[in-house]
Formats: C-alpha cells, structure tokens, sequence
C-alpha cells in the first residue's frame, strides 16, 4: 500500500487557513530571517564596522538564532557573490549564508558568544585598506587577536560601506 504523502501549507496573509496540500513545497522557509538589527552603513568608520560586527556576535542568538554570524555575513565585502572569497584567510564560496555559518563557526568560533572584546590598533597599510585588530576573550576564557581587513563596498545597495574583506586569527 502506498502512503499518499502531503505537507502544510499556509500563507502569510491567512495563517490560520492551512492545509494539507498534496506534492506541494513549504509555502516558507524556516532559515529565511529579515535583515540584521544593524546592516552596514557608510556614516560607520572601519572600526566602528567591526565594533558592530563584534557586539552582535557577543550574544550571537540574540534576538534569533545565529543573529551574530548573519550580522558578519550582512558585513563580509565578498558574500552573497558568485566570487570566490579570501575571507577565511583562503579561497572559499561565500554565496550563501549556510557556506558562511558552518565556516564561520569552524574558523572563528571564539568570537562567538565571547566574553568581551577591544580594539589595540587601527592601521591603514595602503589607501583605502584599513586592518582593525581586536582582543578578544573567547566563551572559554581563552584570549586571542584578530585582524578585520576592511575595505569599501563600491557598489550595491551597502556602496560606501566599510566591508570585511576577511578576518583572520592571528599567531600568537
């Protein structure tokens, strides 16, 4: 015997008229979330950029889930492109946020839900390149120092912008 298989559909506009729809797709996407709290900006220096980035990540699931590392994604000059990014320090795909969550937790983890953070140096090694370089102390405790690349966004709707081109883990 075959089980006729059917899922719930419902709309926006008429939550309380679902139904049970044979072969039809979700009518919504769980991981569809609106925009960060905070989205760049060009009145925010590159500092300030990474100041945003930073306290969002402190209390990354405030106030929904992975509300941080979406707020870093919204910031990181080369996601949501069809490029190939260096943001991680080496070439990767950061077309969609899932690419971007799953690595960001791997490369960068003690800067989510880390205990506190400060900016030690701001820099510009050539024009229009700034390095902000932060201390971090991890969920852990463990200390450690960062390197923000920014660079400003030419084009799109954050033009003027200053982007995190990557974010590296320094040595220590």
């Amino acid at each position: 015997m075959l089980l006729k298989r059917s899922i719930l559909r419902c709309t926006a506009s008429r939550p309380r008229r679902c139904k049970h729809v044979p072969a039809a797709s979700p009518a919504w996407n769980p991981q569809n979330t609106p925009d960060p709290l905070i989205m760049p900006s060009p009145t925010f220096s590159p500092q300030e950029s990474v100041q945003v980035q930073l306290k969002a990540l402190r209390t990354n699931d405030d106030p929904w889930l992975n509300h941080g590392i979406q707020t870093a994604y919204e910031f990181a000059a080369d996601a949501g492109g069809m490029e190939r990014s260096r943001y991680f320090g080496f070439s990767k795909d950061l077309y969609h946020l899932d690419h971007f969550l799953g690595m960001f937790g791997n490369m960068l983890g003690d800067l989510v839900n880390h205990q506190s953070h400060e900016v030690i140096q701001v820099h510009e090694p050539e024009g229009g390149i700034f390095i902000v370089r932060v201390r971090v102390v991890g969920p852990t405790g463990q200390p450690g120092e960062y390197d923000f690349t920014m660079v400003r966004k030419e084009l799109g709707r954050k033009a003027g912008s200053w982007m995190a081109k990557s974010v590296i883990k320094r040595k220590t």
